[in-house]
């Protein structure tokens, strides 16, 4: 699959499940970066190159930025980990 196809179905879906618009950024130069950003009207989620390696951290990637997003904060790493052990 294309680089952009991917990145533009992962937008999708976390517009999807958190009933957002978002704005989607992939950052080339920190791979393993997962960042949410709530200041502004429209929420910015910026994930590192490595999601379009590896889909398991494309997966965490959406999963965290849903989950801040519908809580409009950011979600601590321990509060994360047990949001995913109860899916």
């Amino acid at each position: 699959m294309e680089d952009q196809v991917f990145v533009n179905q992962i937008k999708e879906k976390i517009e999807r499940m958190s009933g957002r618009p978002v704005e989607l950024h992939i950052d080339e130069g920190e791979a393993d970066q997962i960042e949410v950003e709530l200041q502004g009207d429209v929420p910015v989620v910026i994930l590192g190159n490595n999601v379009l390696e590896y889909s398991g951290l494309a997966r965490m990637g959406i999963e965290y930025a849903v989950a801040c997003i519908r809580e409009e904060r950011a979600i601590e790493q321990v509060e994360f980990q047990v949001l995913l052990a109860r899916n």
